[in-house]
């Protein structure tokens, strides 16, 4: 029984005078999706050749301009896919297929007939360069696994040429588990499979870095990057890519710092599918990429039709909480945050020329609209939810501003609610308890308007109105009064009534809804009663504005 440790921190390989993170990324790399090979692989139920014309497809209109289709000597479905891509003339001219294959003697014949009569592809073999794979599972040497990969390629290469498609072929090599290996290992490895393969140029050779399992931090991935880069000779001649996984959950960040230092062609999936934990999220980092204000090339203005296909594909629901693409990533339940989204929306061009940027808000890293979200989810009320919130809702979806003072009282009620139900209001539950609670509220006063005169009789420069009002007992009277404007009158006639409490009109506001012959107003009071100091809101709507704002004095007054 050995006493080992069961797991250890992995060491570095001894980076001196790094240059990566001084660095900053200022343009894309190049992102290629390996959703129909290593993504596919991952699915309860592969791709139909239908299912992966359709996504690959998908994969074009989203700007991809070099895609890897598949594994064509691993099942007949796959083959099928590649001859039809070509066949049918699928592949737009901008756009690369990638092909994948082991260096099988077998293998490499049947991924040459796949792709024959294509105008231009990337052949793209592996073998693991790990020592727990060359060891424990190959049981080689280091040179003879570097050996095997050098005639694994000349295999390639020999039987593109018997074909004539080596001049329209460029080639890939993955060590796979690189960041498991012996960095000095890979760098004599690299340079054997670029001699073997003998086509010169960036876009012929690309030589592909993978973490296959995530067992490193992602700086210490980077620095393996950067010191290959030192010391591999052929980098003007080779096309650095590398290739993510997400076991510890990092797959995104050693991407990204890996391009720091020197990667120049990323490969992931969409919404990170894969074997395990999944590869690199290509959505997440061409959108973190565009949030930093770099032009990614890539369209996901449609992105939740693009998340609900590979849902639909996959089988497999999005979290609500993964970034960009979660139900829930631009959703705001706590009452801080909703209060503060509610005034930055409500101050968008004073943000955007304070930070000379176009878009920055709390709490919203990007515009919602940028990826085909609205924001009429950007605010949802629970119990947790404050004044901000319920007041967002009630503006952002129905047009109700709600002034300052009255946002409490509306707050209160639907937290009320919220715990009663034990949990989410919708806009529609927020917007009924707004009616319930402070419109058109019954108690015990009922006015009617019986005439609104201008000029009054008395004054030319004033407002008469004339009112009905029944009270509890069911006594009606009969009062009129002038001001300047119709409230005033109506404040006035009103304390010529019995049994009403003496008030002051203390807030005011008037706001339309909706626009044209079917227009109403809606009417937000707020009266002080001297009695106790309390302050009470009322609301009332109607397509005439003097009636709505004699509607919420009344809703205040039955609310007292």
């Amino acid at each position: 029984m050995n006493n080992y440790p069961k797991y250890r921190y992995p060491e570095g390989p001894g980076m001196e005078n790094r240059v990566w993170p001084t660095r900053k990324i200022e343009s894309m790399p190049q992102m290629v999706p390996v959703d129909l090979r290593d993504g596919n692989q991952a699915f309860a139920r592969p791709m139909d050749v239908e299912t992966k014309q359709k996504y690959f497809n998908m994969l074009v209109k989203i700007g991809f301009k070099e895609i890897e289709v598949g594994f064509p000597a691993a099942s007949t479905e796959e083959y099928e896919f590649v001859r039809r891509l070509i066949e049918e003339n699928r592949i737009p001219d901008d756009v690369r297929i990638v092909v994948f294959t082991a260096a099988k003697e077998v293998l490499v014949e049947r991924t040459v007939q796949a792709i024959a009569g294509i105008r231009r592809a990337v052949v793209h073999c592996y073998v693991a360069a790990s020592d727990l794979h060359r060891e424990f599972v190959f049981h080689r040497t280091p040179r003879e696994l570097i050996e095997l990969a050098a005639e694994g390629t000349k295999m390639i290469v020999n039987a593109l040429k018997r074909s004539n498609l080596y001049e329209k072929c460029a080639y890939e090599f993955s060590p796979e588990e690189f960041s498991d290996s012996d960095p000095g290992f890979i760098v004599e490895l690299a340079e054997e499979v670029r001699r073997a393969w003998g086509r010169g140029g960036k876009e012929n050779f690309i030589f592909n870095l993978p973490a296959t399992v995530e067992r490193r931090p992602p700086n210490q991935y980077a620095d393996l990057i950067e010191l290959f880069t030192r010391n591999y000779s052929g980098m003007a001649e080779t096309t650095l890519s590398i290739h993510t996984h997400n076991d510890q959950g990092c797959a995104v960040a050693a991407a990204e710092l890996a391009v720091l230092a020197g990667a120049e062609r990323i490969e992931g999936t969409l919404c990170g599918h894969g074997e395990r934990t999944g590869n690199m999220d290509v959505i997440t980092f061409a959108l973190n990429m565009m949030a930093r204000g770099i032009e990614t090339g890539l369209d996901f203005r449609n992105l939740p039709e693009i998340v609900g296909f590979v849902e639909q594909v996959s089988g497999i629901r999005t979290d609500p909480r993964h970034p960009y693409t979660g139900e829930l990533v631009f959703t705001a339940f706590s009452g801080t945050h909703q209060d503060a989204i509610r005034k930055g929306m409500a101050q968008r061009e004073a943000i955007s020329a304070y930070f000379r940027q176009g878009w920055k808000m709390p709490y919203l890293l990007i515009d919602p609209a940028d990826i085909g979200r609205g924001y009429e989810g950007l605010v949802r009320i629970n119990s947790q939810s404050g004044k901000g919130g319920v007041a967002y809702v009630l503006e952002s979806v129905y047009g109700i501003p709600l002034p300052k003072a009255m946002q409490p009282e509306v707050a209160k009620a639907v937290q009320q609610e919220a715990e009663r139900c034990g949990g989410e209001l919708t806009p529609a539950e927020v917007y009924r308890i707004f009616l319930e609670h402070f419109v058109n509220v019954s108690g015990p006063f009922e006015i009617e308007v019986s005439r609104i005169c201008r000029p009054s009789p008395e004054d030319s420069e004033k407002t008469e109105v004339e009112l009905r009002i029944r009270n509890h007992p069911g006594e009606i009277h009969t009062v009129s009064a002038s001001a300047p404007g119709p409230i005033e009158a109506v404040v006035n006639a009103l304390r010529k009534v019995p049994g009403i409490p003496e008030f002051q009109l203390e807030t005011y506001s008037e706001h339309a809804l909706g626009s044209g012959a079917d227009a109403r107003a809606v009417a937000l009071i707020g009266l002080r009663f001297p009695e106790d100091g309390a302050l009470v809101s009322g609301a009332g709507m109607d397509g005439n504005v003097n009636l709505a704002a004699v509607s919420g004095i009344v809703s205040a007054l039955n609310r007292r």
